[in-house]
């Protein structure tokens, strides 16, 4: 009753391969690993499309700092922030307006929060670019001549 009402799946031609045979997608396959015959594959698809917005995407600069520091630096309660680095010198520094215009050596829990943010993001980035690359290659080389 509801497999009536569901729209049905058919594939456009030029998106399909029919394997009449083995295929071997890697050179260390063997025939007796690779896919059985009669088996419909769809082509490769990678999406590059922009991404739905993240939860960091649409934070506030403060937002973004208390996330950045409760991932990577710890609990509001925890060692770092709640006993080791409850105050800071630079934080101090910074209270004191008269002070304030001269820059003190050191960084606030917001900084080191951020900057660890931003490693860990640009880190996360260079890897799926590798990956991505490392696909496209794959693919080249796969791909029939």
């Amino acid at each position: 009753m509801i497999k009536a009402g569901l729209p049905v799946f058919e594939a456009r031609p030029d998106a399909v391969k029919v394997v009449a045979g083995p295929v071997l997608r890697r050179p260390s396959e063997t025939a007796a690993t690779a896919v059985p015959s009669g088996v419909v594959r769809m082509m490769p698809y990678v999406t590059l499309e922009k991404r739905p917005l993240t939860s960091e995407a649409v934070m506030s600069d403060r937002g973004l700092a208390e996330f950045a520091m409760d991932k990577f630096i710890g609990p509001v309660d925890g060692i770092d922030r709640g006993f080791l680095n409850v105050v800071t010198l630079r934080g101090l520094w910074s209270k004191i307006p008269v002070l304030n215009i001269v820059d003190f050596a050191g960084e606030t829990n917001e900084e080191r929060g951020l900057r660890l943010y931003r490693l860990n993001r640009q880190s996360d980035l260079l890897k799926e670019r590798q990956d991505f690359e490392a696909l496209s290659r794959s693919e080249a080389a796969v791909a029939p001549k």
